[in-house]
């Protein structure tokens, strides 16, 4: 009368589709749709459901097209746009215009100017890099998602109320969410339909919706709120089940098996000893799989079945042994994800599971909920009939709503179809801070920190990169607006000089920066594989002239690789007095930036060869810096 955990052990190696398909990393963008269709309004309209709330939010002065008879719905927000709509949604617009402000970006057009302007000065926006904002570049749905939770009065600053990275369970719970978007392929739509529901959300720790707050700011009035929103536009999306269209086994496959995926775990000598399933929770590489499936594991890799690409597992956001589940970071982002669905289920509700049983990825079953509440061992199961096997541990239970409503875990070895998952609430309130390293779980003094990972996923001249940006997420001390960072702090002759180590998910870039005591200057590089982020080298520069005017200077340098520092323009922002400024601070600025890329590549270099030793780089020239200024 046991029950088995579907986990399959020493059944790794007689299996053709084992690592033979595990041969590249190519991180791709995969178009996650909404599982429930958008709202229509009445049949005479002529117009979609998102063109009906657009021309709503036009009459509230909330939202506008390209012209007077377009909205461009169809294509992807640029970051400026999504900018302006949050300055709408605040009801600043007017405020902006007016009164406008400074920012250092170099690429803002004239008619953004302001917009840009106001909102870095009050610090709702920053760019990509220290001189570049990105104004054509593509507002992801986490960037638009972050702006309107900053507006209803949430922080993510240091984490407080949600990261910028991972805006989607707040986004949910506060009903901003309920339009369903599209957060993978975010379109002009989506902002309509998150702008929409978000004017009925209230503001963080008040019972005052954002409308209200905006009929009080004069955006627009109470008279034209109720005369152009539609109250009940969102009412069976709002209602559960009992508003939402039920999906096909088909629909459900199509639209959920990309977000699961086949996992590999291997020990110490790189053996592959176990495998089974998981799937991610949001866009960014989180996700859900059985504690025990990883188990004694020194390294895991993942196969997605929808791309036939491999992925390293970076490590363990959270697990409870005892109850069988672990939260894990997939290395990588832009995945297709699965919407948590924590509503208690029924007895005798129709449901799917998708999974790798014997290694045969994206397996669907169809069954029965058996008993929505089984408990075995103290640990809460919901049974269900629907055929598992060996290697479907975590897998994604899913409601005929198309949502995970638990993980596949174990069976009966003596009977049919009689199956358990936990319920996917189990996982509620994990912690989601440092993704800790497989080997760091099983001993302190592992030579490489990384258990033996798999380098050949990528390209040679990448490899450091990864290693680094590994290193960065076991190890950050602080969450910074671009992502996490490792500060490291030194002390010389009296002076304290201080380097972040900082990566941002969003640019796939490494950002690195010193900065002196007196913080006079302040030296930012970035190091990237992505042909759209540029690599530059950037130093900002304060001080007065002999008036005791400011002066403030930066300098911008392209950075190839093969060569650190092939020269760099200075830039003045601001030209004081009549004749513009002191034009020696040109030579400081170059003199001290020569000076402090030699420094910053020598930590780097300590970095990578103490650090990350056991991976034998060749130290900066891993990197692509063929030629250093240091022995």
């Amino acid at each position: 009368n046991s029950f088995i955990l579907f986990c399959a052990l020493n059944a790794v190696k007689g299996m053709v589709i084992t690592m033979k398909k595990l041969i590249s990393l190519i991180l791709c963008t995969v178009m996650l749709t909404s599982f429930i269709p958008s709202v229509a309004f009445a049949a005479s309209s002529s117009l979609s459901f998102e063109e009906e709330l657009a021309t709503d939010l036009k009459a509230l002065g909330v939202f506008k097209g390209v012209s007077d008879t377009d909205f461009a719905l169809g294509r992807a927000p640029t970051r400026i746009e999504a900018l302006v709509m949050l300055i709408r949604t605040l009801g600043k617009e007017a405020e902006a215009l007016s009164k406008g402000g400074k920012h250092p970006f170099l690429d803002v057009p004239s008619w953004a100017d302001k917009y840009v302007g106001y909102a870095y000065e009050n610090k709702l926006t920053n760019g990509m890099s220290a001189t570049k904002f990105g104004s054509n570049a593509t507002a992801s749905s986490s960037m638009y998602l972050t702006f309107v939770l900053r507006a209803l009065g949430y922080s993510d600053a240091s984490g407080q109320d949600f990261t910028w990275d991972n805006p989607f369970t707040l986004a949910r719970s506060t009903g901003i969410m309920l339009g369903n978007p599209d957060t993978i392929n975010f379109l002009r739509a989506d902002v309509v339909l998150v702008s929409y529901a978000a004017l009925e959300a209230e503001v963080k720790g008040t019972k005052q919706t954002l409308a209200q707050k905006l009929i009080k700011a004069g955006a627009f009035s109470a008279a034209a709120y109720d005369k152009y929103y539609n109250l009940s536009a969102f009412d069976s999306m709002a209602t559960g089940t009992s508003g939402a269209r039920e999906l096909t086994s088909a629909e459900v496959y199509e639209k959920c098996s990309p977000a699961v995926f086949y996992i590999e775990v291997y020990d110490k000598s790189g053996q592959a000893f176990a495998s089974g399933s998981g799937f991610f929770i949001d866009a960014d590489g989180t996700a859900v799989t059985n504690y025990h499936v990883i188990e004694g594991a020194y390294s895991a890799k993942i196969l997605r079945s929808d791309n036939n690409k491999t992925y390293n597992v970076l490590g363990i956001y959270d697990y409870n042994k005892a109850r069988d589940w672990a939260v894990i970071k997939i290395d990588g982002k832009d995945f297709p994800c699965l919407e948590i669905d924590e509503a208690p289920v029924s007895g005798g509700e129709e449901i799917f599971t998708i999974g790798s049983p014997k290694g045969l990825d994206n397996t669907i079953s169809e069954g029965l909920i058996s008993n929505p509440s089984r408990t075995i061992g103290n640990v809460p199961y919901i049974q269900i009939s629907a055929p598992i096997s060996n290697g479907s541990s975590g897998g994604a239970l899913i409601s005929k709503l198309g949502k995970v409503i638990g993980i596949t875990s174990a069976g009966r070895d003596d009977g049919q179809n009689l199956n358990l998952a936990l319920p996917i609430s189990i996982i509620k309130g994990y912690k989601k801070t440092t993704p800790h390293p497989f080997s760091a779980l099983l001993s302190s003094d592992a030579e490489k920190p990384f258990g033996n990972i798999d380098l050949d996923v990528y390209p040679e001249d990448e490899r450091a990169f990864e290693l680094l940006k590994m290193w960065i997420y076991s190890n950050f001390s602080e969450t910074t607006d671009a992502g996490p960072a490792i500060v490291m702090t030194y002390e010389d002759e009296g002076f304290i000089n201080q380097y972040k180590f900082i990566y941002s998910e969003e640019l796939n870039c490494i950002v690195i920066s010193y900065e002196e005591t007196d913080g006079i200057y302040d030296f930012y590089t970035s190091l990237s594989f992505d042909e759209d982020t540029p690599t530059v080298v950037q130093l900002s520069y304060n001080d007065t002239d002999y008036s005791g005017n400011e002066i403030y200077c930066w300098g911008v340098s392209d950075m190839y690789k093969g060569s650190f520092y092939p020269g760099m323009e200075v830039y003045f922002k601001d030209f004081m007095g009549e004749f513009g400024g002191d034009y020696g601070l040109k030579s400081a600025c170059e003199e001290s930036v020569a000076s402090v890329c030699e420094s910053l590549l020598e930590v780097l270099e300590d970095i990578l060869t103490d650090n990350l030793s056991g991976y034998e780089l060749d130290g900066v020239r891993s990197l692509g810096f063929a030629n250093c200024h240091f022995d």
